[in-house]
């Protein structure tokens, strides 16, 4: 029996400091992911794409940067996410704009704690995504994500999961990072997350560290 899976577009870049991510979805309908899921094996649904507000281009308030904005488009995501869930598919959200994924992962952490099913993350990404607004040089939400799902920022963010944290440092492994800013990196450490930049993954392979960081979440869950 294949597994369903539900494509879900997210056009926007809210979060960002530069246009050009809300192309994301069609870029990879263009590029014929739909396709690629079936030669997986995978039945396919394509919800189309969500809306929500447009780039006002507007400077940080208090730190932020279009944090209305952001929140609306995270909760649209949480709530499309969570409808895909309850109908038994796996929901893969196209975006491009990091901020996204508070959205998502909240949804993910409520469908789990809901069925008491343990929850880890792999973070595969260049940047540790953990800033918060007064380690940000830019307030973009873009670069917050991981942080937020940690607890760490605004509430209208941080408590859009059934909990919070939406997620605990220990239940993320990052893998890839290469460029953090100062302060980000001292909370990063402070959290306690396993972190796997590129010169551990250099040192070690990526074979063995995907071992390690399965291993590693295999044991929290």
């Amino acid at each position: 029996m294949s597994k369903a899976v539900a494509l879900i577009g997210a056009p926007t870049d809210v979060g960002a400091g530069r246009r050009g991510a809300a192309m994301g979805p069609e870029a990879l309908r263009v590029a014929g992911i739909d396709k690629s899921l079936r030669r997986l094996g995978c039945t396919v649904v394509d919800r189309g794409n969500l809306a929500g507000p447009i780039n006002p281009e507007a400077e940080p308030r208090h730190g932020y940067r279009h944090l209305p904005e952001v929140v609306q488009w995270c909760r649209s995501v949480h709530d499309a996410v969570g409808e895909a869930l309850r109908a038994g598919q796996l929901p893969i959200l196209m975006g491009g704009d990091h901020s996204l994924a508070i959205g998502s992962v909240a949804a993910v952490a409520r469908h789990c704690a809901e069925r008491a099913t343990p929850l880890a993350m792999l973070w595969l990404d260049a940047h540790a995504d953990f800033n918060i607004a007064r380690s940000s040089p830019t307030g973009n939400v873009h670069g917050m994500p991981v942080g937020v799902i940690c607890g760490h920022g605004p509430p209208e963010l941080a408590r859009l999961g059934a909990a919070t944290p939406i997620l605990p440092a220990d239940r993320i492994v990052q893998i890839g990072i290469r460029s953090v800013d100062e302060i980000e990196k001292r909370l990063v450490e402070d959290s306690g997350m396993i972190v796997y930049d590129m010169r551990r993954i250099d040192e070690l392979r990526m074979r063995t560290v995907m071992e390690q960081a399965l291993r590693y979440v295999a044991e929290r869950c």
